[in-house]
Order: structure tokens, then sequence, then C-alpha cells
């Protein structure tokens, strides 16, 4: 039981003891001297050792040793006496459960068998190790597995009965219960439930093992029945609760599940995030929603003041894009909580990143008139800008401005210039100027007053990002007023000056649809080319469409003609010269009839007639499209836009059969999730 090693006069002796709950074991290290002047200590080491075994190390260990400090030497004696106490009083019994090396071999061999699908094997193996050694909980678990993985129930339940005799536990008979189960032994089942619970009846764990055991085999009325008696046994109603709501769930019973929930947040208004996990599932496959919703209202009627409950409603609304009554939720939290506007302006952003722009606009209002001078304020101005902004530009796509548009845009504007009044100092002034400078060049066409905006970006705030993205948007204004030399020297600085980025990109893709409008065809397609090559960048599907436009597009004749023409086109579009662009289009479509330039055609058509106002021939015109060209990249595009125009003018079943076409004959269309969206939302105004 020690390692002597000498050195000298003096010998070193280890003692090591393997501790159960770690997996290291200390030795300890004492000298004594040949001097017989007694042992003291000199230091410790911690060494690797196999888990189950009890032994001491080879004279060839190696361990990590750690000096002996005066300071540590009175702790490190009390446990150095205790260890030595510990090996005097050990029962000479449990040397006898060591397991020895052969049969640690022998086990690994079993459990690799077993691995290996050769489970009779294992079995043959297991079996002579049990036998050997009967109280060794490795062997005997092992073997019950093995016995299960090929469905002899009937040798594993032996094992467990033979345990049962020796030391009966809830543990084991719950066991025993799932294996009658699975030997569809209803009855013996249920007798060994009641059994394992009537072993320790007044101990919550009991009820615990053998709910866990019955969810394990997915007999959640059962499991709820036993979490049902542990209430009455124990008199707690506030037992399992988030158990018992959880497998209500599961058995269907979403009313009751919500209860449930409802009666844990009662005491525990804290937990609402673990509630929101548990139904997370559920509320993904459209499960109990609107039973949940149900008695949650009931909840908020009768304790208005706990938080919880609201906080809960308002996101089961959003599950299903119900933001109207989410509004409504939020805007009682915001009185409720007293956080100045924080809560509701965290459900604003949600909304606008949800697309439902109008909600996400009424809420940032709500906040300015309740809150305009709280710490929120300046954000929520300029939210509110970026929410009309962005509304205007995801109803109307890539098209051009449409009439409609522009009073959203107008908002916008109002949304920046008050932003731009109230909070000079704000370290977001210049991200709203030149917003404001974009807003002045894409909707309203006013070029100086948006140069002048951009130019002040530029000037007082050179090291900004808003100053990038405001010299981007001068190459902008060149390239609309046919200024293509400024508009290449502008966008050609900048992606050097940047070099990577998504602006970078953006640039790169400018500088190739220069040389695409002024026809030199190949020059765009190699820069296109390169910009897709980033395709993680927001521009690389346009640059591959542009690409392949010109590659497919090339000819027939040396002048590539058609190409030029439909180039001519694009650009016009971009200046907002729509009788000319529709002239040049007209011009393509009636001199080339087949595809591949065609669609895109037709969808410029579209798109002229819709910034003209002429909604009329706009919905032939995207309705023709995927009817003459069901194979066109655009088919899905003009679809959805066709299911707009619909929604807008309020004719809600064309617009429902429209969507459900993208849906059904393009169903991998990124637009599927928007139109799917919009159906909803359809279906749900109608009741």
């Amino acid at each position: 039981m020690s390692d002597e090693r000498s050195t000298g006069n003096r010998s070193w002796d280890r003692w090591t003891l393997w501790m159960n709950d770690t997996r290291k074991r200390t030795s300890i290290i004492y000298r004594t001297d040949k001097s017989n002047r007694g042992p003291s200590l000199r230091g410790y080491t911690h060494c690797c050792h196999p888990p189950g075994l009890f032994a001491f190390p080879s004279p060839n260990t190696v361990c990590r040793y750690s000096p002996m400090h005066l300071s540590s030497l009175h702790g490190v004696l009390r446990i150095f006496s205790v260890l030595i106490l510990g090996l005097v009083v050990l029962p000479r019994g449990a040397w006898a459960q060591a397991t020895d090396s052969t049969q640690l071999r022998r086990f690994r061999m079993a459990d690799a068998r077993l691995q290996a699908g050769d489970a009779e094997e294992a079995i043959r193996i297991l079996e002579a190790l049990h036998k050997e050694s009967p109280n060794n909980a490795s062997f005997y678990r092992k073997l019950k597995e093995a016995y299960e993985s090929v469905k002899r129930y009937d040798d594993a339940l032996r094992l467990v009965n033979e345990r049962i005799d020796d030391t009966p536990s809830a543990e084991l008979l719950s066991e025993k219960a799932r294996l009658l189960y699975q030997m569809e032994a209803e009855e013996k089942a249920s007798a060994a439930i009641d059994e394992a619970i009537a072993r320790a009846p007044a101990r919550p764990a009991t009820y615990r093992l053998v709910y866990q055991t019955l969810v394990d085999l997915q007999r959640f009325r059962q499991a709820i029945d036993v979490l049902q008696r542990a209430r009455s046994q124990l008199d707690d109603d506030s037992l399992f609760r988030t158990e018992l709501a959880y497998l209500y769930g599961l058995d269907g019973q979403h009313e009751t599940a919500m209860q449930e929930y409802v009666d844990l947040l009662d005491t525990s208004p804290d937990r609402v995030s673990l509630v929101r996990s548990r139904l997370q599932t559920f509320v993904e496959q459209g499960e109990g929603i609107e039973a949940s919703i149900s008695v949650l209202e009931g909840a908020v009627e009768d304790q208005p003041l706990n938080p919880a409950y609201r906080k809960l409603l308002a996101w089961l609304h959003m599950s299903t894009d119900d933001y109207e009554a989410a509004l409504d939720v939020y805007r009682a939290l915001d009185r409720l909580q007293q956080q100045e506007g924080q809560a509701l302006f965290s459900f604003a952003q949600k909304a606008a990143d949800a697309t439902q722009y109008d909600v996400a606009t009424r809420a940032f209002a709500a906040i300015l008139e309740r809150h305009g001078n709280a710490e929120v304020a300046p954000r929520t101005q300029r939210a509110l800008g970026d929410a009309y902004r962005q509304w205007a530009r995801d109803t109307y796509g890539s098209s051009p401005v449409h009439r409609d548009s522009v009073p959203r845009y107008d908002a916008a504007r109002r949304a920046y210039q008050t932003f731009l009044e109230k909070y000079s100092n704000h370290e977001a002034y210049p991200v709203v100027l030149s917003r404001l400078g974009t807003i002045q060049v894409d909707v309203y066409q006013k070029f100086e007053a948006a140069r002048s905006t951009l130019q002040e970006v530029v000037s007082s705030y050179p090291e900004t990002s808003a100053a990038d993205e405001a010299r981007y948007d001068l190459g902008r204004i060149a390239l609309l007023q046919d200024n293509f030399e400024r508009a290449q020297v502008l966008f050609s600085r900048l992606t050097n000056d940047l070099r990577g980025g998504d602006l970078a990109d953006r640039a790169r893709f400018e500088l190739a649809q220069l040389q695409f409008y002024q026809g030199n065809f190949e020059a765009a397609r190699t820069r296109a080319q390169a910009t897709s090559a980033n395709t993680s960048s927001d521009v690389a599907n346009d640059a591959i469409d542009l690409s392949v436009l010109i590659q497919e597009n090339k000819g027939p004749d040396s002048l590539n003609s058609a190409l030029r023409l439909y180039a001519q086109a694009q650009l016009r579009i971009r200046q907002h010269r729509y009788p000319d662009a529709e002239a040049r289009l007209d011009s393509l479509l009636q001199s080339h009839r087949r595809p591949p330039l065609t669609d895109d055609a037709q969808l410029g058509r579209a798109e002229v007639y819709l910034a003209v106002g002429d909604t009329a021939r706009a919905v032939e015109a995207y309705k023709q499209l995927p009817e003459e060209y069901p194979r066109s990249p655009h088919a899905d595009r003009s679809l959805f836009r066709l299911g707009e125009l619909y929604q807008e003018t309020g004719r809600t079943e064309p617009a429902k059969e429209t969507y459900n076409h993208l849906l059904t004959d393009y169903p991998e269309s990124l637009l599927a999730s928007k139109a799917r969206t919009r159906l909803r939302t359809l279906q749900r105004d109608q009741g």
C-alpha cells in the first residue's frame, strides 16, 4: 500500500486513495527519515485513475506533483489523518467489490460488441460478468440494455426482479413498470407503478421518477394521473405545474395546459420566458393558440396588474401575425410597467422587422406622444422615419416610385426633419441627414437639394459610414443626370477607399450598370461577375442576374440592338423618364417576340404602368407575364406584385387566388414566405 523511494538517508512513501465522487485520486507523500526523526509531510499529487477502482500507483506512475507550502500544512495533515483513518476502518468487503483488470477488459469488449450490433456475443460476455459480480451496477445495467436491444424483455425483467428482491426501491419498480409496458402487460405495469409510489408516497421525487418513466414511454395521460395523485397525496396544488402543463399540451388539452401556466405565473411572474419556451413547439405547429389566448385574456381580466400575462398574450398574438391585437396589449404594458416606452419600442421594432409597418408606425407614434422627452424618444423618432421609408420600399419592391407610396415617403421625410431639428447633437444625426438626402434623390428627384444635403454629411462628418453612403448617393445623382464620367469617378473612388463590405459591392455593381447602360456589354458582364463573387453581398443576386441577362441576350445582330434597347429603357426607368422608357420597351416587344429578353421587357412595362398610375394596365401586364412565360425567373415576382395590387384595391378573392397560385406553382420562390403571410392576413380579416 505504499511506494517507497529512497534518496540518501530518507525515503518517501506514497499513499493514495481514490475518492468516489471524483475522477482523480490524491496522493499524500510523506517523508520517513532513516534517522527516525518521524514522518513529515512533503506534498501531494493528483493522478488520473479509472473510475470504480481502488488502488495505489505503481512505482512508475507519473503524477502531477504540487509542493506543499508551510501555510497549507495544517489543513493537509487533517486530510491525511482522515484518509489514513479511512484505510484503517475500511470494510474488507469493499476490497472484494473491486473490479479486476480482466473483468474491465471483458466489460469493454462486451460494450464494443454491443455498439457493433453483435448483441448476442455482448450478452454472453455480460451474463458471465454478472454471474461473477451480481452486485456490480455497471454489469447489471449493460446486460439489461443488451437484453432490451434484442427485445428479450423477459430476461431484462428477470434481472430487475432479482434486484427488487434484494433491495426494493421506487426506481427499480419504475423500471419494472417500463419493461412491462413494453411487453404490453398493462395491468401488471400499472400495479408496478402503484407499488413504486407506495415505497415513498410522501416524497415528490418518487412521483417525478415515475412520471419521467411514463413520459419516456409517451404515456402522457398516465403521467398526468401520477402527478395529480402527487398533488392529492401531498395536499399541494402548486406541485409539478410546468410538468403538468407540458403534459396537457402533449395530450391536446391546451386550455388546461395554459391554466397551469397561468397559475404558475400568478406566483412567479418572472418565469414567463420559461413558459414561452415550453409553448414554442406547440406555437410553431399552430396547436392550441386560440384556446391559450382565451385563457390568458381571462387571466388579464382577473388580474390586470400582472405583466407576465400580458407579455405572454402579446407573444401569442404575434405568433399568429396579429400584431394589431399585440399592439393593444403592449400599450397597456407600457402604462402598467412605467418603462417610459422601452417595452413598446421593442415591440414596434419587432413589428417593423415582421413588415407590419402600419402597426409599427402607430406604436412609434404612441411612444413619441406619451414619452416625447424620455430617453427612448430620439431612437423612436429615427425609427419612425425608417419604418415609413422601408414600408414604401417593401410595398413597391425595386419598381419605380408609385404615386401611392409618396405619402409614406412624406411621413418618413417629416420624421427625419423633426429628428434633425430636435436632436442636432445626437450621434445618429449624420445617418438621418444622409437618409433624408437619399429620399430627396429617389422620391422627389430634387437633385440640387439632395446634393447640398449629402455634401453636408461628407464635409461635416467625413469619417463616418454615413459619409460613405452620402458619397454613394452623390454618384447616383451623377448617373441619374447622365453625367456618366462623374458617376464613374465617384463610384471608383468609393470602391478603392472601402475595398470590402456591402457598400463597396453596391458601388462596384453601379460601375457594371454604367457599362450596361452605355452598351459596353462585355465590360459590364466582367464587372458583374466580379461583384457576384462575394455571395454574401446584398447585390450578389442582382449582379448574377445582370451577367446572365447579358450572356443570354447578346445578338442576334452584331450591334446587340435588342439588348441595347432594353438597357436604354432600364436607364430611363431609373431616371423616371417613363414615356421614353415605355416607347423603347414597346419597340423591343414589337421587334422581338421570343424569350428570353421579352419577359424582362414585359416586367419592365408593368413597372412603368404602375409608376405612372395606370393600375389597370399594370394588372394586365403582371397577369400576362406568368401566363406567357411560366418558366421566366420573373414569373413569381409578377404574381406577387399582382396579388399586392389586388389586395391594395380591395379585391380580396383575386388576391388570395394569386398568392395561392404563386405558392402552388413556385413553392421555392423567395417570395413564398411573404405570400403566405399576406394570405394569412387576408384569411384572418375575413374571419
